[in-house]
């Protein structure tokens, strides 16, 4: 539990204050989880959804690993990606004939 991933995590949100209103708790129980560096396990990852500070940064014991933020995790597709080709081969999917 680190005390600077919870300070980066209420800078990124713009305000101690702000965090609590994404979180749905009192600027009082954010400031707390500031000041002390314990996050509840309730908070980790809405904390890590709206301001990109990884869930091992905030509660290492429950994510010993530097996993992917959620955000990093999903799949980025550009419509340059989306080009409308099948993308099976017709002649793979044609009969054998008798």
């Amino acid at each position: 539990m680190s005390i600077d991933a919870m300070t980066s995590a209420a800078k990124a949100a713009g305000s101690q204050t702000a965090l609590a209103k994404k979180l749905g708790c009192t600027p009082q129980n954010v400031q707390w989880m500031c000041s002390t560096g314990s996050v509840p396990a309730k908070h980790v990852l809405r904390i890590e959804e709206v301001t990109g500070v990884s869930r091992h940064r905030l509660r290492p014991d429950l994510y010993p690993e530097a996993l992917p933020t959620l955000k990093e995790m999903m799949p980025h597709i550009s419509p340059a990606d989306q080009s409308g080709n099948a993308s099976v081969d017709p002649s793979s999917t044609a009969q054998a004939s008798p």
